[in-house]
């Protein structure tokens, strides 16, 4: 293998692929990415055996041939070398040389018929979806996704697929997060639901190029993410996701608006005075205006704000997780944000005020019990989803 690119190039397509890298592995090929030069295009693959990740660049090669190189010491070498072009051929002691015309690195290489080979079935189900909505699908969603561990389920995201149209939602039992398209892109008999590892859409996520349909194959036990410069397969997470519908209150009489931007600046700076463990702040809300207030009695120190609202119910206090909240008011869109509200146990729906045409946005956030004598502890509510 003989090939000649420029270091911003193939440094760009390495950190495409270098995610799905394990960094523990008892199987060290898997440590390595596999270069595959062919008819002047170089692929770089990776895998962690559930998934795998395949991006391509041009070259200018003179040699085909494949290699396995230790990912590690690759990314880190090509990050450190200059904006300069780089030449990169394999030697007969199973070695790579990467030269410019300042230096020479030669890095061991691993057998390539040790790399795995990934053999992708026929999808049962193929349909395209546009790269920028699939992009905002994952991105407003996978924030509530849970890292425990002993609920596997929960640490993907639940794409649901009905006739005309498509969800994602992923919640950690304290926070969920759920996104509906209609547009018609799926056939009047499709029905699927099938849960996505978060690591698969983050590794979707560098790949994606605006502009570009992305082509979706869904398998038994797997699903195929097809761009235009990268291949994203996945083995899907077993199990059935939760009823998240019936968590999902119907009865929020109360409505407060507020100014996102505003609320999000106020619960940073108050939020900094609140406990470090519970990290709790008090909305206390009137008709026409809100005081977030927090306390940590371990240092003694405290903060209040008042913001503008409008709210149509009577006086009332509520107490959230200060991080939850700002997660998913960051994850809406909009000047202006709507809180469903029914009392001060019961969950909060969030919706922006602005909504994009065939899209529908619910955040749904637990609050946590508010405990008047020592005002700096608290319960956090959550439901169980199963």
């Amino acid at each position: 293998m003989n090939f000649s690119v420029s270091k911003k190039e193939f440094f760009d397509a390495l950190q495409k692929v270098i995610g799905v890298v394990p960094p523990k592995t008892t199987i060290s090929i898997l440590t390595c990415i596999l270069l595959d030069l062919r008819n002047g295009k170089l692929s770089l693959t990776g895998t962690d055996l559930e998934i795998s990740i395949t991006t391509t660049l041009d070259v200018d090669g003179n040699e085909e041939g494949s290699v396995a190189i230790p990912a590690k010491i690759l990314v880190e070498i090509v990050r450190e070398l200059p904006d300069v072009p780089l030449n990169i051929f394999s030697e007969a002691d199973n070695k790579v040389t990467i030269k410019t015309d300042k230096g020479e690195y030669k890095l061991a290489t691993q057998p390539r018929e040790d790399f795995p080979q990934i053999s992708v079935e026929e999808g049962e189900l193929v349909f395209q979806l546009d790269a920028a909505l699939l992009g905002r699908m994952a991105e407003q969603t996978m924030f509530a996704v849970s890292a425990d561990e002993l609920r596997p389920a929960l640490t993907g995201i639940n794409m649901e697929l009905i006739p005309g149209e498509i969800r994602f939602v992923a919640t950690d039992g304290h926070r969920l997060a759920k996104i509906t398209v209609s547009n018609g892109m799926l056939k009047e008999d499709v029905r699927r639901n099938l849960i996505i590892p978060t690591k698969t859409l983050h590794l979707l996520l560098r790949n994606l190029q605006e502009n570009a349909p992305v082509g979706i194959q869904i398998g038994e036990d797997h699903i195929v993410f097809t761009l235009e410069r990268a291949v994203v397969y996945s083995k899907l997470i077993s199990g059935t996701y939760p009823n998240y519908e019936r968590v999902l209150p119907k009865d929020n009489d109360k409505r407060l608006q507020v100014n996102r931007d505003q609320l999000i600046a106020s619960l940073r700076r108050v939020a900094i005075f609140s406990s470090s463990l519970t990290h709790q702040v008090r909305l206390m809300i009137a008709a026409d205006e809100m005081t977030i207030r927090s306390e940590d009695l371990e240092f003694g120190a405290e903060a209040k704000e008042v913001i503008p609202v409008a709210f149509n119910g009577e006086w009332m206090q509520i107490g959230y997780n200060s991080t939850y909240l700002m997660d998913v008011l960051r994850h809406l869109e909009g000047e202006e944000v709507v809180f469903e509200l029914k009392d001060a146990t019961s969950a909060a729906i969030l919706k922006p005020i602005e909504k994009r045409e065939g899209e529908e946005i619910i955040m749904l956030l637990m609050p946590i019990r508010i405990n008047e004598a020592a005002p700096a502890t608290g319960t956090e509510y959550s439901y169980s989803a199963e």
